[in-house]
């Protein structure tokens, strides 16, 4: 008899996990409490422009082995652009860039002369860096539980000057948390994968066009194709657990009990709203870090259509689309409690100082703010995360905030997906 799931949740996690299920013919149900698939990964019509564009701009990278082998499993790995080798644009002021890129040799040996010739930084911090990197091998990320990002650069000698113009800017990037709160441990880990797994690991993989577009609407397709079925505008208000099983799921729309398993992508804030006490499920209490997305159009774009991390800005990343320019801010709780009209002016006084654009020439703009767009990765919070496995005999969890060893990242939610998937497909033989 064909096992039936629901799978609570569309964004990363929640389609990968019906993918996975429903290509190992498992009947399946997601329910997605938003009228769109995507998650905090989504895109949107913008009326003003007539464009559909992302509430933000979601970098993958050659590392993120789960995420590519789902885009090849739904037929979108063509929505995606791959680095043949990595090269990233840093700029100064003055529009002064700064490229790290790696050479036309092999690996490791392409690398190490890419850092080598990373100019941002002197000669002696160049060497300084990549001391670091070839220690790496040799580290146990256990060793630096107990430590942040900070504290362990301050161990390696780190200059100020190669923190902001390089560590600054990849961990934040990363973890979404700045070094003096993100965990030396996991962030050691995220090393490894970028630049100790070949060339391939340390490229840039970016979205073609709208995310929506790139991803939701092939895993959609997938999912319907192989006999699954997508409730959009359903939000699951209470799961009711009797005798350590779910026995129904309350929806806004109707109560569910005829289901095998149960997989919850939804963050851990969401789960905590439908659970009820005798779930006996203990969360860990999360803070959370904001991102801050600013789309921002131009009466004449005047930069190369490229992307580019801004060394000692508050602003991290631009995203030059060719329609408009996509700015990012991460760990940006402080700056996201600022006025639209605030925020702008930093944005303004950065571009203009960073890229030379005249204020004058914006047209308009759009800020969007993910206030809960990742966990912080914290010492004190990295080994309090749950296993997917619950003490709720068919009741897995999933979503980028469980125990994968990964940040809080698109190949996090991925990696819980496919494991919870294949948690279930093991259990049914």
């Amino acid at each position: 008899m064909q096992k039936k799931v629901i799978v609570i949740g569309g964004g990363f996690a929640g389609l990968t996990a019906a993918v996975y299920l429903t290509k190992n013919k498992f009947k399946v149900t997601l329910l997605e409490a938003s009228p769109k698939l995507g998650g905090r990964a989504y895109s949107f019509f913008d009326k003003e422009t007539s464009i559909t564009i992302d509430n933000g701009q979601h970098i993958l990278m050659g590392c993120y082995y789960e995420t590519i082998k789902f885009l090849q499993l739904i037929g979108a790995t063509d929505n995606f652009y791959f680095q043949k080798r990595l090269e990233v644009n840093f700029v100064e002021k003055g529009f002064k860039i700064k490229t790290l890129k790696s050479f036309p040799l092999l690996y490791p040996l392409n690398l190490i002369l890419g850092l080598l010739n990373f100019n941002a930084i002197t000669l002696n911090e160049r060497i300084n860096l990549l001391k670091v990197f070839l220690k790496l091998p040799f580290y146990s990320s256990n060793d630096f539980s107990d430590m942040s990002i900070k504290e362990w650069l301050e161990i390696e000698n780190q200059s100020e000057s190669v923190q902001s113009a390089f560590w600054r800017i990849l961990a934040v990037g990363a973890l979404n948390t700045s070094i003096e709160k993100a965990s030396a441990k996991i962030f050691v880990d995220i090393l490894k994968q970028i630049f100790l797994r070949g060339t391939e690991s340390s490229t840039i993989v970016l979205p073609k066009s709208s995310l929506s577009e790139c991803y939701s609407k092939y895993a959609q397709e997938f999912i319907l194709q192989n006999g699954g079925c997508i409730n959009l505008s359903e939000l699951v208000e209470n799961l009711i657990v009797q005798n350590g099983k779910v026995t129904e799921i309350k929806s806004s729309v109707q109560n569910y009990t005829d289901y095998d398993y149960v997989i919850s992508t939804v963050p851990a804030f969401a789960l905590a709203r439908f659970l009820n006490d005798s779930s006996k499920i203990v969360l860990p209490e999360f803070e959370y870090s904001t991102i801050l997305n600013i789309h921002i159009w131009l009466k004449k774009n005047v930069i190369p259509i490229n992307f580019f991390g801004l060394i000692n800005s508050p602003l991290h990343w631009v995203f030059n689309k060719g329609t408009h320019l996509n700015i990012v801010i991460s760990d940006a709780n402080v700056i996201s409690t600022k006025s639209d009209r605030e925020i702008m002016d930093i944005v303004k006084k950065e571009l203009n100082e960073y890229f030379l654009i005249d204020p004058e020439i914006i047209s308009k703009y759009k800020i969007i703010k993910e206030k809960r767009a990742t966990f912080i990765p914290s010492k004190d919070i990295i080994n309090a995360r749950p296993p997917q496995r619950t003490g709720i005999k068919n009741l897995i969890l999933a979503g980028d905030w469980v125990d994968t060893g990964l940040p809080s990242t698109i190949e996090s939610a991925v990696k819980s997906g496919r494991l919870a998937a294949e948690i279930i497909i093991k259990s049914s033989l």
